[in-house]
């Protein structure tokens, strides 16, 4: 399905016949092609010819950015979530791209062959380069297991639609995720049930968890809070104080990420997580 990347802007004139049509039927549809061409001549004063606003049409209807039904047009909605998809990978693949340096949160960085050390102002951060990370590892390789073994579980609070989404789609392509946590407030409990509920493993554990770990594919991730900081997240969430973690998560500090890659360690991180469920 092709599709053209240069979306046009909304409440600007537009710069071809596509571009007026894709903003028309962005706000109402389905339209007849006469009802596309009478809005264009109205809403932005444009000068094509009828026989131009057809051929455009019928040039986004053949290749799929438009779909038709008795004669009537809208936009294809596969054609959107291709968009979507295509701008995902690339904002996923540049931000985790190698001048680390650039992205916004970074106080400093180390870097071998194997090893990559991270020191991020925030908690936010952190998780949002972990992110992004993760994002751009799984999208290489089909049906992995990815095992958290953390000491608060905090992020579904602030999960956005795509963060949801984006869980749901992981599980649907057969990766599997499992979540060991040694946090057990109320929001945590229902952080379990949220998980479980997707198809995601997720168990409350009393052994002590010093600090958060990740690991899938050949990646062996350590993330390391300070422990002022662990024990006020502890407190907002037993306190069911959403207000006072955010401002927890935003304080700046010093959060230190190691990414290891090495597949024997990964490996067997895997199974002492995985055989506690």
């Amino acid at each position: 399905m092709a599709f053209n990347i240069l979306i046009p802007e909304l409440n600007n004139k537009p710069k071809n016949s596509k571009d007026a049509i894709i903003n028309i039927l962005t706000l109402e549809w389905p339209l007849t092609l006469k009802q596309i061409y009478n809005k264009i001549k109205k809403q932005y004063t444009y000068t094509s010819t009828y026989q131009s606003v057809y051929k455009a049409v019928k040039e986004l209807t053949e290749s799929k950015v438009l779909k038709s039904k008795n004669k009537e047009y809208e936009i294809n909605i596969n054609w959107i979530k291709q968009v979507q998809s295509f701008t995902d990978i690339v904002e996923t693949n540049y931000f985790t791209k190698e001048r680390i340096q650039n992205i916004s949160g970074i106080k400093d960085s180390k870097k071998s062959d194997n090893i990559i050390i991270l020191n991020f102002e925030t908690i936010f951060d952190a998780e949002k380069y972990l992110y992004y990370f993760i994002k751009n590892e799984l999208s290489k390789k089909p049906k992995q297991t990815i095992c958290y073994e953390i000491k608060h579980e905090w992020k579904r609070l602030f999960y956005l639609r795509a963060e949801y989404n984006y869980i749901k789609k992981l599980l649907k392509q057969k990766h599997k995720i499992y979540f060991l946590c040694s946090g057990n407030s109320e929001l945590e409990k229902q952080s379990k049930e949220f998980y479980q509920s997707l198809g995601a493993k997720f168990k409350i554990t009393k052994q002590k968890i010093t600090h958060d770990t990740l690991v899938f594919n050949n990646f062996f991730i350590q993330i390391f809070i300070p422990e002022d900081l662990n024990k006020k997240i502890k407190h907002s969430l037993n306190q069911k104080d959403i207000l006072e973690l955010l401002k927890t998560l935003e304080k700046k500090s010093s959060i230190k990420i190691i990414i290891n890659k090495d597949s024997d360690l990964t490996n067997e991180i895997k199974k002492q997580i995985i055989k506690q469920f």
